[in-house]
Order: C-alpha cells, then structure tokens, then sequence
C-alpha cells in the first residue's frame, strides 16, 4: 500500500511541475499595472487604398439635384410606400481614381472618408450644381483576414475601428485560447505597394503603441500554433521523477507476482 502511495504522490508530482511550466505562458497584458494611467492613442483614420470599394451618397434638400450624383433614381416601394436611397458602390483604380457621376475622375488614394466626403462636396459647391450639399462615404470592404486558430477566415468589419484585442476576441469567442501562441502574434500588412510583417506580444502593455494594434482593412493576422517551453531544470526534474514512478511501477509488478 505504501509503495502505491508512493507512485500515486509520483505522478500528481509529474502533473503539478508540468502545469507550472505552462500556466505561466498565460495571459495577456501581464506587464500592466493595476491603478495606474496609460497614455491612450486614438484610433487613425482609415485611408483608401487602390481596389478599395466606397459606397458614396449625395443628399440635398431637392433630392431631383442630388439625383444624377447618385446616378441610380430614388426607387418607390409601392406596396410598403416607403422609399429607398440606394448607395453605389466605388473601386478606387490602379491609378487611386474613382470615376463620379458628373465631375469625372477623382483622385482619392491615400484620403481619409472625411477628406473624400469634404472633396466631394467641394466640388459639387464650386461647380454650382447644389448650395449645401450633403456627402456620405462608407468603406464597404474593411476587412482582414486570420489564419491560425478556430476562428480562422476572412472577418468583416463594421464600423472605422478596430484593434487587435478586439480581433482576438471575435476569434475566440472572449476565451483565452491556450493553442494560441499570443507572445507572437504576426500582422502582415500591404501599404504602397510593400508589404510588411510585424510581430506583436499580447502579453507586453507596448502592444498598444504597435503600429498595427489598430487594424487597417486587408490585414493578415496570422497565430502560430504554441510550443510549450520548459527550462532545463524543470526538463531534467521530470525526467528524473519519470524515471523513478517507472522504477517504482516495476517495483509493484515484481511485488505482484511474488504475491
């Protein structure tokens, strides 16, 4: 009975040394201090990149002026009498151009929707086609891609913020994902025509000061599979008292057969 005690003590020993090796990879922001203020940068805003696509819209007090900037007409429900102001939908070109009803091509690469919109507002003032023109831009494709995890795929994004907290969170639900590597987590992302790799450890507060905690569209945010790490102390421990519950497991089969 003493010699199974033994083994038995053996083995939660194994169990408890392997636990304290991993659990410590744990967690993230483990350099932030509790009561203490961080500096919090705004969100940048979004600039249009080439192959993007806008959804533009014009309003006016005389929706019949607004009309050909939009192009498609007011369209009337009958049945529910209601109606419905469609928006349509812009690719920036190769060249960083739209081509807008009625001024014609319009350099917006590099522009922020508020720039765009102010743009083309301007535009339709100076030309004397509407006084006050009112211009609504939306960015329809932000969104970035994920490989790694169980939330793996392309992830549309509402809204003209988004970070890298808020990534991980739609990925896993809001859990702490242990097979994820989140002191290495990869964000490749593609500006004027270079594409760039950073690496980012969730568990250091400096993550907030990456360039790529705010999350532009067409991101690649890759999560490399975890390798648990153990020191070679703890390796050499394990080893040894493997070898001994072994030892100690021939020891009781011996004693078995004896009996």
């Amino acid at each position: 009975m003493k010699t199974r005690k033994l083994l038995g003590m053996l083995t939660l020993l194994v169990l408890l040394a392997a636990s304290c090796t991993t659990s410590r990879t744990l967690g993230y922001l483990l350099d932030m201090e509790y009561n203490k203020d961080y500096p919090a940068t705004p969100a940048p805003e979004l600039k249009m990149q080439k192959e993007d696509r806008l959804s533009i819209q014009v309003l006016s007090e005389n929706a019949e002026l607004s009309a050909p900037f939009n192009t498609l007409l007011t369209i009337t429900d009958l049945a529910n009498n209601t109606v419905h102001e469609p928006k349509l939908t812009y690719v920036v070109d190769n060249e960083g151009n739209i081509d807008f009803p009625i001024l014609g091509k319009l350099h917006i690469e590099g522009m922020t929707l508020k720039e765009i919109e102010n743009l083309i507002a301007s535009e339709i003032k100076a030309r004397g086609y509407i006084k006050e023109p009112v211009v609504n831009a939306e960015l329809d494709n932000f969104q970035v891609t994920v490989i790694g995890g169980q939330g793996g795929g392309v992830m549309q994004i509402q809204g003209h913020s988004f970070n890298l907290l808020q990534a991980i969170a739609r990925i896993n639900n809001g859990n702490v994902n242990e097979q994820i590597n989140i002191k290495e987590v990869t964000v490749i992302r593609t500006e004027n025509g270079v594409r760039t790799a950073y690496a980012v450890d969730m568990q250091k507060k400096n993550l907030f000061e990456s360039p790529v905690f705010y999350l532009q569209q067409n991101d690649v945010i890759y999560y490399k599979p975890k390798v648990y790490r153990m020191s070679q102390t703890a390796s050499n421990f394990i080893g040894f008292v493997g070898t001994l519950a072994g030892f100690a497991s021939l020891v009781l089969s011996y004693l078995a057969l004896t009996k």
